[in-house]
């Protein structure tokens, strides 16, 4: 007769406990509640438990180690805000929970670095970031029997797993504030068109003009990296094309920052003479002049969850994706249109 296998939801039914914190249990957690623990781990032993992960180094050795490979065409990505308090905030989680996190940088031929990790046993799964719609990466790692974890929504693929932060509703928030002060020509300087993100930003901005009656001018779209050399260098195009200019809703909060250096240098000032509304909600956002009306997205959150939820992949419990909301922070660097 065949011996039943246990699975990961017995033991948590048994224990009057939830899946989730089973895995905190058996990754070593150490938040889990000591009376939890010993629980836990004694159901554990009197079904004779095999967790998936520890079956897998049965065949193979366990690294402990996570991989964050950024594309070497977008390597400047290291020195976004954003991504250095993801990091952060993820590799603290994960060390919590008795992991690490290998980062790097692709050299060449992207899929041949995830091959050298794979086939070396560096680590035991992967975290995509700085995703584009039909990311050859989710493609190749999908057809690959190897856990991973994706930082964004990319379009043309189905079947993985993501966190993220409501961008079309954040964009859209914006949008609509600047109309309800009155701006009836809005600028929108977006991301490059391939990413996901930008093209979520953008959905949230056509929308919001929609809604309001309002229609949609391709040529008030610029698109940029997210870095602040990108944001100061449209805003001079606009000056010099447009002149005169009401609104401009920045895909990030760099980008706005570098604007609002162009603005300056052309006599005008953000809050007084132009609106000017960034994304992220960054730390330096706060202490801008005048500070920065921004959307806000829970970096700090998004990157623990991100971590609970690839330690929970790897130890095989089902997942669900997740899409944090955002917030409008009204600050300084608006102001009412003619039309208000």
């Amino acid at each position: 007769m065949r011996r039943k296998r246990w699975r990961i939801k017995d033991i948590a039914k048994k224990a009057g406990v939830s899946t989730a914190t089973v895995s905190r249990v058996l990754n070593g957690d150490p938040h889990v509640r000591e009376e939890t623990r010993l629980k836990v781990l004694k159901i554990v032993e009197e079904f004779k438990y095999v967790p998936n992960y520890m079956a897998r180094s049965l065949r193979m050795e366990r690294s402990s180690f996570i991989g964050i490979i950024i594309p070497r065409d977008s390597d400047s990505a290291l020195t976004f805000p954003y991504f250095n308090i993801f990091l952060r905030e993820f590799a603290h989680r994960a060390k919590e929970r008795n992991y690490h996190v290998v980062f790097t940088t692709s050299e060449g031929d992207d899929m041949k670095t995830y091959e050298y990790f794979i086939g070396r046993r560096f680590v035991d799964g992967f975290v995509i970031l700085d995703v584009v719609d039909g990311d050859e990466r989710i493609k190749f790692l999908s057809g690959m029997d190897i856990p991973f974890l994706v930082i964004g929504r990319p379009q043309g693929l189905d079947g993985y797993t993501y966190v993220d932060s409501d961008n079309e509703g954040g964009a859209y928030e914006a949008v609509r504030f600047l109309i309800k002060l009155g701006h009836r020509r809005i600028f929108f300087i977006n991301g490059p068109k391939t990413h996901s993100v930008s093209r979520q930003r953008l959905e949230g901005y056509k929308r919001a003009l929609k809604n309001f009656g309002m229609e949609f001018e391709e040529s008030l779209i610029l698109n940029g990296d997210f870095k602040y050399d990108s944001g100061y260098t449209l805003t001079k195009e606009i000056l010099k094309k447009f002149g005169k200019i009401e609104a401009i809703f920045y895909a990030s909060d760099e980008m706005a920052i570098g604007g609002m250096k162009a603005l300056e240098e052309k006599g005008l000032k953000a809050g007084k003479d132009v609106s000017v509304i960034g994304f992220d909600d960054i730390p330096l956002a706060r202490s801008t002049t005048p500070p920065l009306t921004t959307v806000s997205q829970p970096i700090n959150e998004i990157a623990k969850k991100a971590a609970d939820i690839m330690m929970d992949i790897l130890n095989g419990i089902e997942v669900h994706s997740i899409v944090f909301p955002t917030k409008l922070v009204v600050r300084n660097s608006t102001i009412a249109g003619g039309s208000a």
